[in-house]
């Protein structure tokens, strides 16, 4: 009886917090890219004025202030185009709602991608690590005569890794500096897997020299 009522209060708390959820009011007009226009709305049937009292910045230095916004019908707005730094923007304004000044504050978020990153997409990154962790495990099982297969996974354990890291740079991307990382690390990567298919080169090439030299037809040492 215990459980059961444990799991019947587990219930309640969750239909109650999805409904206190769902009655939230929304504060921010969503994700949006780099460098992208972000139309800023407003709506009030009995306002005469709306103003946007300012705009910042995510490091909260002020974009713009004191700017009358658009009006079509009972809906107001003003484009916003200075969206260059990553993070948080805070939008305050003020309207005179059946002749009263009320204030409105919300915020837009923009990163490079223009998507808002998810545990989902951090768990892809581990996910792929630990293949190439797999991968790079199983190759080491191949002594040198089986040279192709333990080459073979060691070349999936490094394109798992180069597809994991280009992976966590766009998650990255929410930051300047981590983005500036995040690039690096995609490069270094890069040159590594340059580095492993010229050794790949480098081996097949002895590889076929050995087997000439069995078949005797190279007449110089090697």
């Amino acid at each position: 009886m215990r459980i059961k009522n444990i799991m019947v209060i587990m219930c309640m708390i969750v239909i109650l917090a999805s409904q206190v959820m769902a009655e939230e009011p929304s504060t921010t007009l969503g994700t949006y890219m780099k460098g992208e226009c972000v139309e800023l709305i407003q709506t009030c049937s009995s306002c005469s004025a709306v103003e946007i009292l300012a705009i910042s910045y995510p490091n909260s230095s002020i974009a713009d202030s004191s700017i009358t916004m658009g009006k079509t019908g009972s809906r107001y707005n003003y484009t916003f185009c200075d969206t260059e730094a990553l993070g948080v923007y805070i939008v305050s304004g003020e309207g005179d709602v059946d002749g009263t000044d009320t204030i409105f504050v919300y915020d837009f978020e923009v990163t490079y991608s223009g998507q808002k990153v998810s545990l989902s997409n951090s768990m892809i990154i581990f996910a792929l690590l630990g293949l190439a962790a797999i991968f790079l495990t199983i190759s080491f099982f191949f002594n040198k005569d089986y040279w192709m297969l333990q080459s073979f996974f060691q070349f999936l354990a490094v394109l798992a890794g180069l597809i994991a890291i280009n992976s966590g740079r766009i998650i990255a991307s929410e930051s300047n500096a981590l983005g500036i990382m995040g690039d690096m690390g995609l490069l270094l990567m890069i040159v590594v897997l340059l580095i492993f298919f010229l050794w790949i080169f480098v081996r097949a090439f002895k590889e076929i020299i050995a087997i000439f030299k069995k078949k005797g037809d190279l007449r110089w040492e090697y």
